[in-house]
């Protein structure tokens, strides 16, 4: 089992890497051996070999031969990490919220209060 990586995520798991060539007539991306490949094509897109610059624009990927379990269970553990971590996120962005909130209100009152005593003033001290 390989395991496609490209900056440090896993692209894909397959029983073994799909390494392309460019067609020299056509320009395209071609089916080629390890040997002779500038590149890996994953899910449609194509990724430099690490250390290539063949592809313009495209990102490295590293064909990385393992065990499939192990790969998932990494895979699953980042997930796990990144679950808590937007959860903590979350949290922290609603007790923001919830503190921008109290302090509106308390400006709110505080302009009320305000406006009852310039209208107070407006009218000689009296009550309307």
């Amino acid at each position: 089992m390989y395991a496609i990586i490209s900056k440090g995520e896993l692209l894909a798991l397959c029983e073994r890497p799909r390494y392309v060539k460019r067609n020299e007539e056509t320009g395209a991306y071609v089916e080629a051996a390890e040997a002779e490949a500038i590149g890996i094509a994953v899910g449609g897109e194509v990724y430099n070999l690490p250390g290539g610059t063949a592809i313009p624009d495209a990102p490295e990927a590293l064909a990385q031969e393992g065990e499939a379990e192990e790969y998932v269970f990494r895979n699953h553990a980042r997930i796990i990490e990144n679950e808590e971590a937007t959860n903590a996120a979350f949290v922290a962005m609603e007790e923001a919220m919830c503190d921008m909130d109290s302090s509106s209100e308390e400006r709110l009152t505080a302009v009320e209060e305000a406006l009852c005593e310039l209208d107070s003033a407006a009218n000689g001290g009296g009550e309307n």
